[in-house]
């Protein structure tokens, strides 16, 4: 690889994981807020937030164990990594951020409804 190109390795990894990770971190939910995504069931999203998120932190450990220099073909694997962890930890905090949504809306449906209040009175004519 030549040395002028390492600048684009660097712009990939940072908008991987400052760019397109929160952009898929906030479509997931407003899709599944929509009803847009074909899975309607909760567990699925936390069981794919636990997945994902595990998946994302062993591909950013491996990135930074592999520890390659840029001359080794060894780097592409490293920077493979770095993208896809990226990637995957976008994923991870889309479907917790469903799974929250999902717990926040159920807390409120299943609220007790307070019938101790009265009516207001017309006690002022």
């Amino acid at each position: 690889m030549s040395p002028q190109y390492l600048w684009l390795t660097g712009v990939l990894e940072l908008l991987s994981l400052f760019v397109v990770g929160p952009v898929l971190a906030i479509a997931i939910p407003y899709m599944a807020w929509r009803g847009k995504l074909p899975g309607s069931n909760g567990g699925r999203y936390g069981m794919v937030c636990v997945t994902s998120g595990g998946a994302a932190v062993l591909l950013l450990l491996c990135a930074k164990w592999i520890n390659a220099d840029v001359r080794e073909p060894r780097y592409f694997l490293q920077l493979a990594c770095v993208l896809v962890g990226g990637l995957l930890f976008g994923v991870s905090m889309g479907c917790g951020g469903v799974v929250f949504l999902r717990a926040l809306f159920w807390h409120k449906a299943t609220r007790l409804k307070d019938d101790n209040h009265t009516e207001p009175t017309d006690s002022w004519r």
